[in-house]
Parts: C-alpha cells; sequence; structure tokens
C-alpha cells in the first residue's frame, strides 16, 4: 500500500461477519480495507463453532437474533447452492422426557407464536427417524441444516478480496477522529506503525469489538461491556461415524443456552457440545478439560443410546461474546451507526455469537444495504 492510504470503508475483523460485509462491500465502488489481527480469516469464533444453521427457534421474536437468522437462514442455503458449498438441510431433532411435559407444551407455544412449522413426534416415531435417541416426545424443525463454515468463509473471501485490500497480523492500536476521516495507527506483526485515512469503520471485531468501540468513542459508547462464554466440544469415536442423519438437541434450560447437543460434519464425524463456561477477558484458554468428560456423558447418555464413557474425547473449544442489555437471561445482537453518538459514518457489530454464523449473509446485506447508504460517503 501506498503510504498513508485512504479507503472509504475499513472493516476491523475478518471473521465470518466481516467477511460477509466485505462480500457485500465488494459489489459496490467504494474503496475497502479489511484488517485483522490474525494470520488468515476465521481463524478465531467463525472457526470454533458448531457449524449449525439455526432456524431462529431459540431466540425471541422482537430480537435482531431473530429477524436475522430467519433471514440469514434464507440466504445461507441460496449462497451455498449458487456457490456449490457443502451443507446439509438435515433438520433438527429436540428430544423430551415425559417429565419435562410442561417445558415441552411451553415451548411448541413459542413456535407456533414465531410461525415456525413443526412436527411434533412419537416416541415410536423418533427412533424411526433417528434409531440411536432416546426421547418420550420429540419436536422436528426442518429447516435447520450443517454447512462447511470453512468452505464457505473461503468462498466469502475469495469474492471479497476480487475487489477488497485484506491485511493480516495487523492491530489497531489507536483510532481518532479527524473532521470527516477516521484515522488509524496499525501495527503490523513486525512492529511497523502505518497510518491510514478512512471515511468509515465498521468494528466486527468479535471478541474485542467492544474494546474496538471503547478505543474510538470512550464515554460515548453506552452499551454494556461484553461477557465471554467458553463452549467445549468432545467428539464420539468413530463407531458413532454416521450414525446420524439429523442434528439432535435437548429442550433448552434458557435463551443463551442450548445445552449439549448432537451435530456432525460433511463426513460424519460426530461431536457433541458446547457447554457454557463464564470466562473472564483476556484470559481465553481454548484447551479442552478432560475432566469435564463425566459432564458431557452424563447429559449425553439421556438421549443417546448405548453411549459409552470412553466413546467421548475432548475436542475443541470457543469462546461467545455475549452482550446483556438487561439481565443475564438473554443477549442480542448490537448494530448501530453511531451518528447519534457522536460518531459518524462508525457502525458497530458488537455481541455476535450464535446464531452468526447463520445470520452472517443477513448481517453483511443490513449494514451494506440499508445502513452504509444512509451515510454521507
Amino acid at each position: 500500500m501506498s503510504k498513508n492510504p485512504e479507503f472509504d470503508v475499513t472493516v476491523i475483523g475478518a471473521g465470518v461477519v466481516g467477511l460477509s460485509i466485505a462480500h457485500f462491500l465488494s459489489k459496490t465502488k467504494l474503496s475497502v480495507l479489511v484488517i485483522d489481527s490474525e494470520d488468515n480469516f476465521g481463524k478465531v469464533t467463525s472457526s470454533r463453532n458448531s457449524e449449525v444453521i439455526h432456524s431462529g427457534i431459540f431466540n425471541p421474536q422482537d430480537s435482531l437474533k431473530y429477524q436475522l437468522c430467519q433471514r440469514g437462514n434464507e440466504l445461507i442455503y441460496k449462497f451455498c447452492d449458487e456457490n456449490k458449498i457443502w451443507y446439509k438441510n438435515c433438520g433438527k431433532i429436540i428430544v423430551s422426557k415425559q417429565k419435562e411435559i410442561d417445558n415441552f407444551n411451553s415451548f411448541t407455544e413459542l413456535l407456533t407464536k414465531k410461525g415456525i412449522e413443526y412436527d411434533i413426534l412419537t416416541s415410536e416415531q423418533s427412533s424411526k427417524m433417528e434409531q440411536h435417541i432416546i426421547s418420550d416426545r420429540s419436536i422436528y424443525i426442518e429447516s435447520s441444516g450443517v454447512i462447511d463454515s470453512h468452505d464457505y468463509m473461503n468462498h466469502l473471501f475469495r469474492i471479497a478480496s476480487s475487489s477488497c485490500t485484506f491485511i493480516f497480523e495487523s492491530n489497531p492500536i489507536e483510532i481518532t477522529k479527524k473532521k470527516d476521516r477516521y484515522r488509524l495507527k496499525i501495527q503490523r506483526k513486525n512492529k511497523e506503525i502505518e497510518i491510514i485515512n478512512a471515511s468509515s469503520i465498521i468494528n466486527c471485531a468479535g471478541l474485542n469489538s467492544y474494546n474496538i468501540a471503547n478505543k474510538i468513542m470512550g464515554k460515548n459508547l453506552k452499551i454494556p461491556s461484553l461477557k465471554f462464554y467458553k463452549g467445549s466440544y468432545f467428539a464420539l469415536s468413530s463407531k458413532w461415524r454416521n450414525r446420524f442423519d439429523r442434528l439432535v438437541y435437548s429442550l433448552p434450560q434458557s435463551d443463551d443456552s442450548l445445552g449439549i447437543h448432537i451435530s456432525f460434519d460433511s463426513t460424519g464425524r460426530t461431536k457433541i457440545g458446547p457447554d457454557y463456561e463464564k470466562v473472564e477477558a483476556n484470559h481465553f484458554d481454548y484447551n479442552v478439560n478432560h475432566n469435564s468428560q463425566k459432564k458431557f456423558f452424563d447429559s449425553a447418555k439421556n438421549y443417546i443410546k448405548d453411549l459409552q464413557f470412553d466413546d467421548l474425547t475432548p475436542d475443541y473449544s470457543g469462546i461467545r461474546p455475549k452482550l446483556f442489555f438487561i439481565n443475564d437471561d438473554f443477549s442480542d445482537f448490537y448494530i448501530n451507526e453511531e451518528d447519534k453518538n457522536r460518531f459518524p459514518n462508525l457502525i458497530n457489530l458488537i455481541g455476535i455469537d450464535s446464531p452468526g454464523l447463520t445470520a452472517s449473509l443477513a448481517i453483511g446485506e443490513l449494514v451494506v444495504q440499508t445502513i452504509i447508504p444512509k451515510m454521507n460517503l
């Protein structure tokens, strides 16, 4: 790049959301820079999840998560078809025990209220659909699925990089507003400092998004700080490969923890998880605790027939950034152009956890086709 280059838009963060935004920006005439602190795209939260295409059933109807998940579900299947990306629209079975009948009925009432299509299955119907599960009564949601998230991000990057500039291993150590521009002081891997000017900043830095926003806005940032939750996964042994044709979940215990569930990848490799463990900021340990094996086994054996303790092996973990506005019962996305908070042309995307993968194209569409056209660029 030239000395002190200028861009119309600088995107901070090249996870799945940043890639989606860059993908949509590549179709405009704006000059775009995407920066990320890692050595490649999608290295953190975006590559450490269940790879599930959600249908929005677990999110309140008036939330951004629900609205963007619904739209994103539609867009991501279409994008995969157009680009020959592996996915499986396998559907999701939510299992339950007879003692959970009240919770089961309340959940189906919520689904009906949201207008989500579902089927109620008896124990026999559940076993016929998935012979290895245990359930007295189940809910089947057809619109859920799984995706090869890495191939998905590869395609987004390939499309975006045709007209957007990407730089990796780069950290914005200082961002200041100068009249109608933002001045970014970027530290590269070799400690070299580079100055970049941008008319607009889109902050979608994942785990670091609140820190970036706070660095720019200070006391003008009017939202709570992020809380972080670690989710670990255990892989099931090779004898369980290709045993399941659908995602299998237990009834949710809260809006923010979906419980330990069964998912699989394009090879049929099966895993269970994630759990839900609060962790402190800047103390992220991605190792899976071997001592958690009993907790995972005790949970999964309730709905997987003939599961043995030794079938479980520690696999991987991810950290989810959550933004709680009122209490710890439900978190939502924060997507806002900060003009009213004295920072025009700054768009913050904070607390993008699940269903961020599913919603990614809808988020990119919202930012580029709805928010940016209203800005003075």
